[in-house]
């Protein structure tokens, strides 16, 4: 397989984070490194030279609203240094719904900034689809990416008629719900992710090991060459930002 990418990974989760980031130009494999606060993305700028498989997201977890405030200067001074924002979005969750206004102010914010300049985004829906859908649309965000949609497949229909993309990984594939999900989605549509740490990327042994993912994808939807059709669906992205911005 060539040409694999990763469209949504946590590399400073990784305790041998150096050896990963590094594994991604060595092995010729696209990523993106997406963050969970601007502090974050502030020092792992500093931290880690770009290169041409590796790009950095600028993100605010909604996740983290409760305890860290949004630092919407340090934002607005690191956007122009990436053309990707991630991971964002807004959380319902047991654990996450009481900062339900909060996370919705921030993520208005972010889209409204992020619309201007044309950038990707990696969204975070978690049992807020139709929310964060609204306030895409509302911004009139031309590039986003649902980082492991759980919402209903209606909604993941409005979602494709935005023109938006899905990145899916092993554990929506291994599940009944996420599996059936996936089928009904348009393939020119999907792009891969891990969310590792987070998600499953050890399928075999310890090692991350993102090529024998395409693997499962490709045989359990009985797709041929199915790298190749990422690989296209992340170039045509790429290319229809680009132009956006000409």
């Amino acid at each position: 397989m060539s040409n694999l990418s990763d469209m949504h990974i946590h590399i400073d989760y990784f305790k041998n984070y150096k050896q990963i980031y590094s594994s991604f130009e060595r092995n010729k494999t696209y990523a993106l490194f997406v963050t969970n606060l601007p502090e974050i993305f502030q020092k792992c700028r500093d931290e880690f030279l770009e290169n041409k498989y590796v790009k950095l997201g600028l993100g605010f977890n909604p996740q983290l609203a409760e305890k860290y405030k949004f630092n919407r200067k340090l934002f607005n001074a690191m956007l122009p240094m990436t053309k990707y924002v991630g991971e964002v979005g807004l959380d319902y969750s047991k654990d996450s719904v009481h900062t339900k206004a909060e996370q919705q102010k921030i993520f208005d914010f972010i889209c409204s900034e992020s619309a201007k300049t044309k950038k990707i985004m990696s969204i975070h829906s978690r049992r807020a689809e139709a929310d964060v859908l609204a306030i895409l649309k509302n911004n009139k965000v031309e590039f986003a990416v649902f980082h492991w949609y759980t919402g209903t497949k209606e909604l993941a229909y409005k979602i494709v008629d935005q023109g938006y993309y899905f990145s899916v990984n092993y554990s929506m594939l291994s599940s009944k719900k996420g599996f059936e999900l996936i089928k009904t989605l348009p393939v020119d549509r999907l792009l891969i992710e891990t969310d590792a740490p987070f998600g499953r990327a050890n399928l075999k042994g310890n090692q991350y090991n993102l090529s024998e993912i395409y693997y499962q994808f490709s045989k359990k939807l009985g797709i041929d060459h199915f790298d190749k059709i990422i690989y296209k669906n992340l170039k045509s992205l790429l290319i229809k930002q680009r132009d956006s911005l000409s």
